[in-house]
């Protein structure tokens, strides 16, 4: 169970180098097609945050395509989690622990947002199993190893302005952070899928997916974790498949999904990027982070939400020579 004091530091006395403390909050704009995002992680450690703004609009194939980047790597760590404010205008206040949050950004080429976070449910932490079928208290079950270790998402309502290189927008949307603390080393990271869906307050799914980049199809990935918000009731999902049609260099162009919940409702939900790019969160992964827009039917009709899909691809892992042919062969190359 996640309670108010889980908005501090964790830190231990004597913390490793690579112990995290991660933060992701993200925006939908959709007059501009524009899905924003605000993602930190601190390293207390050795002292520093890496903080990343960005934005993007379309379906790009160079990170050079993106609305705006602001990706700083060694900022110097704030005393408090709960309350701070980076050298790159970044700056946070927690209130109503720990449901809501509000950011504040000044960045460059007059791009500035203030975002009130409001959370929808109680974070769901999937190492507590009177909220996940599916806990076990293993990192090793998590989806993401040990890099989730401790992890929570949250459905959350964001409010208030964006503007972005002189284009302001009024902020309203539902969406789901996270926040995760524990040992998150750079090296051997696990290929992972983090994919949810938004259709308003009253239905959200959210998924962890362990994924296999040497297969295709419904066997490239396993579900760990994830909850559906349905009319304010929290239902955590016991079961899913999920399948990705994808372009060169790994980027889906399709996702089929359907995961069960422990009401043994099950939901389906087709989705295809709006905006995509090559996100650089850490230097050795490759990560397809795609805005979503999903349709599923509720019985009644058919209802389109947006949401977004990040999929871990770790570069030592899935660089070098392939174990089955006499050729390099680099995972990243097809579908």
């Amino acid at each position: 169970m996640i309670a108010a004091e889980d908005v501090q530091f964790h830190t231990p006395p004597e913390p490793p180098y690579d112990w995290a403390e991660t933060r992701f909050f993200s925006v939908f704009l959709p007059e501009a097609n524009v899905t924003a995002w605000a993602y930190m992680i601190a390293r207390p450690g050795v002292g520093a945050i890496a903080c990343d703004v960005e934005a993007i609009d379309h379906v790009g194939t160079s990170p050079l395509e993106a609305v705006y980047i602001d990706f700083q790597q060694h900022l110097p760590l704030p005393d408090k989690w709960q309350s701070f404010t980076l050298p790159n205008g970044l700056s946070l206040e927690t209130s109503g622990e720990p449901r809501d949050y509000r950011l504040h950004y000044i960045g460059n080429d007059d791009t500035e947002f203030s975002w009130d976070v409001e959370g929808l449910m109680e974070p769901y932490d999937i190492s507590d199993p009177r909220m996940d079928p599916l806990a076990t208290g293993d990192p090793e079950d998590s989806g993401f190893g040990q890099a989730y270790a401790n992890h929570f998402d949250m459905a959350a309502r964001i409010t208030g302005t964006t503007r972005i290189r002189g284009r302001s927008f009024d902020t309203d949307c539902v969406t789901v952070m996270d926040h995760s603390w524990g040992p998150r080393n750079e090296r051997l990271m696990r290929p992972m899928g983090w994919i949810n869906a938004s259709f308003g307050d009253d239905y959200v799914v959210h998924t962890i997916w362990a994924r296999d980049t040497a297969e295709s199809g419904w066997g490239g990935f396993t579900f760990a974790h994830g909850f559906a918000l349905v009319d304010g009731e929290v239902r955590g999902l016991k079961s899913g498949r999920l399948r990705a049609t994808r372009a060169r260099n790994q980027m889906p162009v399709q996702y089929e999904m359907s995961v069960v919940d422990v009401d043994d409702r099950e939901h389906v939900l087709v989705g295809s990027p709006l905006a995509q790019h090559h996100w650089a969160c850490y230097s050795n992964s490759y990560v397809p982070f795609s805005s979503v827009r999903w349709q599923t039917f509720d019985g009644r009709r058919v209802r389109t939400g947006q949401g977004v899909a990040q999929e871990n691809c770790p570069l030592d892992r899935l660089t070098g020579w392939s174990a089955a042919a006499s050729v390099p062969v680099s995972p990243l190359a097809g579908s």
